[in-house]
């Protein structure tokens, strides 16, 4: 995902003045946890590799776009590609830089479809930010602590305590990881932003994938 105006101060917060952030927030999740997640996830998910590096030339590329054509104190906009979807959350000023920057993403190469969440209205502020970014640590790491569901096959963002679910799924699990995230403190509501497909298609998906990894060493 690439977060179009970002202030870079936000990036490079030092995991002590996170700590802060989490105390005034009142929450007690270990820092630690956000070590894990980003380990848990690191596993493949259910694209293959060329699509993942499709998304990330996508996401690449829309930031290029962005920043060639419009101000920084008009937009702004991150776009997350799951399987070539580009979802467009953030802020813009009016209706009609909303319908510009779609249009704009649009015609990214290889994009072949856009979701379109922006908001209209000022920015976000440094501690919309610093929320949203602890709330998602935290849906991450209860679809870790639960059973029934592959982590990393979902895809989580977070504008504003809306939290965005994206990933190739059955409809059970879009349905558990929905309910999951809408129990966690400080989510707002889940739009699920799922590619939803049978058991049977996700399950030889699931075999290709495995018979991918590398396998280890016989001793």
């Amino acid at each position: 995902m690439v977060n179009y105006f970002m202030k870079k101060e936000f990036f490079t917060r030092t995991s002590g003045l996170l700590a802060i952030i989490f105390f005034l927030e009142g929450c007690y999740f270990p820092l630690v946890a956000t070590g894990v997640v980003a380990t848990a996830v690191a596993v493949t998910d259910r694209r293959t590799a060329g699509i993942i590096l499709e998304d990330e030339t996508i996401e690449l590329k829309s930031m290029n776009e962005l920043s060639k054509n419009f101000p920084e104190e008009d937009v702004s906009v991150a776009v997350t590609s799951f399987n070539r979807a580009a979802l467009l959350t953030g802020w813009v000023s009016n209706e009609e830089l909303s319908k510009e920057v779609a249009s704009l993403i649009a015609n990214v190469e290889n994009v072949r479809e856009i979701i379109n969440e922006l908001n209209i209205g000022p920015k976000a502020t440094g501690k919309m930010f610093a929320r949203d970014t602890i709330l998602t640590a935290k849906i991450k790491a209860s679809f870790i602590d639960e059973e029934k569901l592959n982590a990393n096959v979902v895809k989580v963002k977070t504008e504003n305590g809306i939290v965005f679910l994206m990933g190739i799924v059955t409809q059970r699990e879009a349905d558990l990881a929905a309910d999951i995230a809408s129990r966690v403190k400080g989510t707002k509501r889940v739009v699920k932003v799922f590619e939803v497909k049978s058991e049977i298609e996700i399950a030889n998906i699931d075999a290709i994938i495995n018979s991918q990894k590398p396998k280890k060493p016989s001793k």
